[in-house]
């Protein structure tokens, strides 16, 4: 065809090294282009997939390929394709109505355990998922549905598979879900950008990752899900756990919980320990002893000092009388009487203060330990339980049914008999039962041990 021809339409699939090839279509045709590097150069802007634009140029056949060609001198950008503008008025619709917003994503599952894949079941895209799962974890199964990614009626095809697998999840305990194709050109990705499937990503309750097309592509599912991946292998290492980084992380929190157990055990062993050595487990007739002891080396003491007090006044007086009888005169002898005399009454009081503290000390002493002895505990309704053969008894495991038993009260024992099993013997939901007390009157006070 000779002359030149002015084409009005959108750009696609356009590819830019050093010549320009391109095509311009509209709704019914489609119609390949090629603009040569030094035609290319003049163009006063960088031409975009999707542009509207006018190109000028001649049609040529060229035999060996069979192709019709437009060679284009000029471009000129006309504004914005049918596609771009659709795309562009439907992210601005979804974006008011929030469906973009950061705060209704979805965080993804740490470890999920079965994944749906949503594409075509001959797609690369499919088959770069299973590799890159197989490689880092292959305990998650995937589940694919097979849908048609490009064409009339897939769109449809892929929303129905979001609302099936939003449907079926819980019950195929689905956890995520990737929906995914490989690259082409904006007709080829356009069905992920219709409302359609915008609504069915946007009514996932469970986190969605889309990976459409190359990562220069950009989606409204993209936009519409929890995450988005520039390729289905990054997709993949989104949603899985490294399995390498799992045992690296199952090592390192062995090793704390055994850190945590070693130091607890020597915790409670310390503590063990200390509770061993606690007097509040001495027996109380130990105690009793310990106490008694002290008391006998306080009166020994007291003793000891009331009679080193008065030996000492004996010698005092003793060595006065003395000096006064050798060597005074009568009247200085009848002076060193009457002092003799009158510090007499000092002395006997002094020594009657000294006993009447001393005798006070005692009483304290014996008051304390009375109340550190049995004959208190038993006055406050407490008893000393013995067997036949006058030993304490300080466990169930010693009173077996039958078994004759002494029950020391604060004024005399009474002898009973275990008529049934103790009660740690028996289930926990019965009532513990009592011994039977004997109708003997209790002895005589005077068994009870001296005080």
């Amino acid at each position: 065809m000779r002359g030149s021809f002015r084409v009005q339409g959108e750009i696609a699939n356009i590819s830019k090294r050093g010549h320009w090839y391109f095509s311009v279509k509209d709704a019914g045709a489609v119609l390949s282009c090629v603009m040569w590097q030094t035609d290319a150069a003049r163009t006063a802007y960088d031409p975009r997939e999707g542009d509207a634009v006018v190109v000028t140029g001649r049609i040529k056949h060229y035999a060996p390929q069979g192709r019709t060609q437009l060679y284009a001198t000029k471009l000129e950008r006309q504004g914005l394709g049918t596609l771009e503008q659709r795309f562009q008025e439907l992210v601005r619709e979804l974006r008011a109505l929030g469906y973009f917003e950061e705060s209704r994503k979805k965080p993804l599952p740490e470890f999920p355990r079965r994944v749906a894949v949503i594409t075509s079941r001959t797609g690369a895209a499919l088959q770069d998922v299973l590799k890159t799962a197989g490689e880092r974890c292959p305990a998650v199964e995937f589940i694919v549905i097979d849908v048609r990614v490009q064409g009339d009626g897939a769109a449809a095809e892929v929303a129905r598979a979001l609302r099936a697998v939003e449907a079926m999840h819980a019950r195929a305990e689905i956890d995520a879900v990737i929906v995914t194709r490989g690259g082409g050109s904006r007709e080829d990705l356009w069905a992920f950008n219709e409302r359609v499937v915008a609504e069915a990503a946007a009514a996932m309750t469970i986190p969605l990752v889309a990976a459409i097309g190359h990562e220069v592509d950009t989606s409204v599912i993209e936009l519409v899900a929890d995450r988005r991946a520039s390729t289905p292998t990054q997709a993949v290492m989104l949603l899985l756990p490294d399995l390498a980084g799992l045992a690296e992380r199952r090592e390192r929190l062995a090793r704390d919980l055994r850190n945590a157990m070693r130091w607890l055990i020597n915790a409670r062993r310390e503590q063990l320990a200390d509770l061993a050595s606690s007097p509040a487990l001495d027996s109380p007739s130990l105690r009793i002893a310990h106490s008694r002891e002290r008391l006998a080396r306080l009166d020994a003491r007291a003793r000891a000092a009331l009679a080193s007090g008065l030996a000492d006044a004996r010698r005092t007086v003793e060595r006065l009388a003395t000096r006064l009888q050798s060597n005074a005169p009568s009247a200085r002898a009848a002076a060193a009487r009457a002092a003799l005399d009158a510090l007499r009454p000092r002395l006997a009081r002094a020594v009657a203060t000294s006993l009447g503290q001393t005798r006070r000390d005692l009483v304290n002493l014996e008051r304390r330990l009375r109340s550190a002895g049995p004959e208190e505990t038993l006055g406050r309704g407490y008893a000393i339980v013995t067997d036949a053969s006058g030993a304490l008894v300080r466990s169930v495991a010693a009173a077996p049914a039958g078994a004759a038993l002494q029950l020391q009260l604060s004024d005399g024992t009474v002898p009973v008999r275990v008529s049934a099993a103790p009660a740690a013997d028996r289930p926990a939901a019965q009532p513990t039962p009592h011994a039977n007390i004997s109708d003997t009157a209790p002895s005589d006070p005077k068994n009870l041990p001296s005080k």
